[in-house]
């Protein structure tokens, strides 16, 4: 009698460990290459900004999309992540969205939280902002995105 709730978690353990848990990153992932660049608003570095690109023609290989994004730096750098940190954005043409909270070095996440965006709103959005970008295959070192 004390087996049976052994049984009961060692029995799914086993059948994930048998099995697998679906199919894995690898299996799914597209291509990606490295991306960098600059954005500044204003002339200015615009640190901690966070920068999304969206395909202007998504996929339809019936593999999930993941949008790269980016962080930028103290200087106005960033460069973009998809799957892991820095690891760079699938080739493609992208509209690209910018959101600016203001430099958070210090800043909790309630204060966060309740920051307003610095940026014009077109900004916040890929089909307003006017922004594009290509990544092609190899290293991408993006044109400098100057905000207005």
């Amino acid at each position: 009698m004390r087996c049976a709730p052994v049984r009961v978690i060692v029995l799914p353990f086993m059948a994930l460990t048998v099995f697998g848990c679906g199919e894995t990153t690898d299996s799914i992932a597209r291509q990606v290459f490295p991306a960098s660049g600059i954005v500044t608003y204003k002339g200015k570095p615009i640190p901690d900004a966070s920068i999304r690109l969206h395909p202007v023609n998504p996929p339809d290989d019936g593999k999930p999309f993941y949008s790269p994004r980016g962080k930028v730096d103290d200087n106005g750098t960033y460069t973009l992540s998809t799957y892991t940190p820095d690891d760079g954005a699938p080739p493609g043409e992208y509209m690209v969205s910018v959101s600016w909270l203001g430099p958070l070095d210090g800043v909790s996440e309630d204060e966060e939280d309740r920051l307003k965006e610095r940026l014009p709103r077109k900004y916040n959005f890929a089909e307003t902002s006017g922004l594009k970008l290509t990544i092609t295959e190899g290293d991408n070192t993006l044109q400098e995105i100057a905000l207005k």
